[in-house]
């Protein structure tokens, strides 16, 4: 049995999509940006670093919760959708360099890093406009 949750805030889908790849492609870009013009700063919270892999985890994972149930405010329902984005950039971001690099402080701005995490964003937000596209009506 399905049961339509009636107290959920019903966003658009072009909404939708708007909060999530404006955040993802931000984050990518703002990253990227820190990364190749300031330099790599590591955050070690109990003597232990931290990629942003886990940031992004610990970013997403509560707000695709949030929308799994739904949101009862609007607010939350915006804020959910942001926070995936968010947490999507850093998480598509750091995947190449985590899988395909030896992971030292240089390979964060390598070419295999950069063009991997633009890689994966973009296919991200391909599959962010096939959805938008298929449930827009």
């Amino acid at each position: 049995m399905c049961v339509v949750n009636s107290s959920s805030v019903h966003l658009t889908p072009r909404q939708t999509l708007l909060l999530i790849l404006l955040p993802m492609a931000g984050t990518f870009a703002v990253l990227r940006l820190y990364l190749h013009l300031v330099q790599v700063q590591h955050v070690y919270p109990g003597g232990y670093l931290v990629h942003h892999l886990f940031t992004g985890t610990l970013v997403l994972i509560p707000a695709a919760f949030i929308l799994a149930f739904g949101a009862k405010w609007r607010m939350t329902a915006i804020l959910a959708r942001v926070a995936v984005g968010i947490g999507s950039g850093l998480i598509l971001d750091e995947l190449t360099f985590l899988v395909m690099t030896g992971a030292a402080d240089h390979d964060y701005v390598s070419g295999i890093s950069l063009w991997g995490g633009a890689g994966f964003t973009a296919v991200a937000a391909l599959l962010l406009w096939g959805l938008h596209w298929r449930h827009r009506r």
